[in-house]
């Protein structure tokens, strides 16, 4: 009896302190960055204040298989920036050096990639599907029927539009998962678990990484673009949100609901995808995060 009751002592200790059994971990892979001002991140930033940008995909190893969070910049970054970008908008938009996810995986790999998720599908997102054959593609119906249409300077025909990429799209679950009504669980374990953030596109999601630790991460792709907008609930610098946030209202919506989970949870990281201060503080691949 008292041997049964250890055995489940392991088992329900973890879960009741918010960990999970599954060791799964994740790396920040930067494919290029780019210096700005802060009055370009968002609304009421100092356009004294010079800030640093990245572009970047999100490795996560599971025992049922590894994926990516976004690709980064890709191979073809160059070709497809030059066919797609309005001229008009290359300003505003423009990278640097470019190391892709391919390359740096390759260096340190193999490093097999099943299925590449996208937080969206905006160009610096989806610019490196193309270096992952092989790899299933995973949006909600609503981004797949978002990127058949080119929208100005955020989706490429050229990344988006070739007739080998293998789509698929995915439905969340009426499955409520900390403050969203719905999510979907990637591996049925909680490990990673994606949620809609609807707004900056229409099916833009965000992802809850738990590592076994119980430690929490939240990937929130573009809905902002930097920590600091996050305390004052601040939308996009006003040009840019009129060029990239395809519903306004909507993607202040989602800072809303990034700010609850801030505030309900002290020890959650929250991620936005190109916030360099955020992510220099967990480090870049190969650094496994476990």
């Amino acid at each position: 009896m008292l041997r049964l009751l250890l055995l489940l002592a392991a088992v329900i200790s973890p879960i009741a302190s918010g960990q999970t059994a599954v060791p799964i971990e994740f790396s920040i892979i930067k494919t290029s960055e780019v210096t700005t001002r802060e009055g370009m991140v968002f609304s009421g930033g100092r356009y004294s204040q010079p800030v640093k940008l990245n572009h970047v995909a999100i490795l996560v190893r599971h025992p049922k298989g590894n994926f990516l969070f976004d690709s980064g910049l890709g191979s073809d970054i160059g070709k497809q920036f030059k066919a797609d970008m309005p001229w008009w908008a290359a300003p505003f938009f423009s990278y640097g050096p470019v190391r892709t996810a391919r390359s740096q995986l390759d260096a340190h790999g193999p490093v097999p990639i099943e299925r590449i998720i996208l937080s969206h599908g905006h160009w610096d997102h989806a610019s490196a599907l193309p270096d992952f054959p092989g790899a299933f593609v995973w949006v909600t119906e609503k981004e797949r029927h978002y990127l058949r249409v080119p929208h100005r300077a955020a989706v490429f025909p050229s990344q988006v539009s070739a007739a080998a990429t293998h789509w698929v799209t995915f439905q969340f679950d009426p499955k409520p998962f900390r403050s969203f009504a719905s999510s979907a669980d990637l591996f049925s374990d909680g490990s990673a678990v994606l949620v809609p953030l609807p707004g900056h596109t229409p099916g833009s999601v965000g992802m809850f990484i738990t590592l076994q630790s119980g430690r929490q991460y939240f990937f929130v792709g573009d809905a902002i673009w930097k920590i600091d907008a996050l305390a004052g609930k601040q939308p996009k610098m006003w040009l840019a949100r009129k060029i990239v946030d395809d519903d306004e209202a909507q993607t202040l919506g989602a800072v809303a609901a990034i700010d609850r989970e801030r505030l309900s949870n002290p020890g959650l990281v929250i991620i936005p995808a190109h916030d360099a201060q955020v992510h220099d503080t967990i480090g870049y691949f190969p650094k496994m995060n476990r």
